[in-house]
């Protein structure tokens, strides 16, 4: 007994319909993608960055995926391709500023212009800033110069975004 090929073509087409549905959801599936192609082979670093996205509210999961790709020089086009939002792209600029490659730590001074950084943009590169000091300590406590600046990052997750992207506490 065969099976009727207008009910397999119905399958189908819903097993098609859930896949997109499922990418439409998970708006990191692009520059997930992204990055593991611009880090391939850097195993430590797409941990990381797997670690940071998912420790950040999902509206912040594409930036925290991109957050160290200014060290590949990434055009603000290529991340627009990938899925980004204008808002998205100048986030992940701010965190080319806030964290570059070669320091372990960011400065206070760092910090402090990411802390004022306005609108919805600075909101998502507070929250995946904020999220990658976390995944630096690696469980240590936080003293001097980290814990200020964990403290002047506020904790996206006690944090509400307003619809023009304002943070209130």
């Amino acid at each position: 007994m065969s099976i009727d090929p207008r009910f397999e073509r119905t399958v189908l087409a819903e097993f098609a319909l859930m896949e997109r549905r499922r990418r439409r959801r998970d708006r990191s599936h692009g520059p997930r993608g992204l990055a593991e192609a611009l880090h391939l082979g850097r195993h430590d670093l797409l941990e990381h960055l797997r670690r940071v996205a998912f420790a950040v509210p999902r509206r912040c999961m594409s930036v925290a995926w991109l957050h160290h790709s200014v060290e590949a020089r990434v055009t603000p086009q290529a991340l627009a391709a990938a899925g980004l939002c204008k808002e998205e792209v100048t986030a992940i600029q701010l965190l080319g500023h806030f964290d570059p490659p070669a320091a372990r730590r960011p400065t206070l001074s760092q910090v402090r212009v990411l802390s004022t950084a306005p609108g919805l943009a600075g909101y998502l590169a507070r929250a995946v800033a904020r999220a990658a000091i976390v995944d630096r300590l690696a469980g240590q406590r936080p003293d001097g110069e980290v814990l200020s600046a964990l403290r002047l990052l506020p904790d996206p997750g006690l944090a509400r975004v307003s619809a023009i992207g304002q943070t209130f506490l």
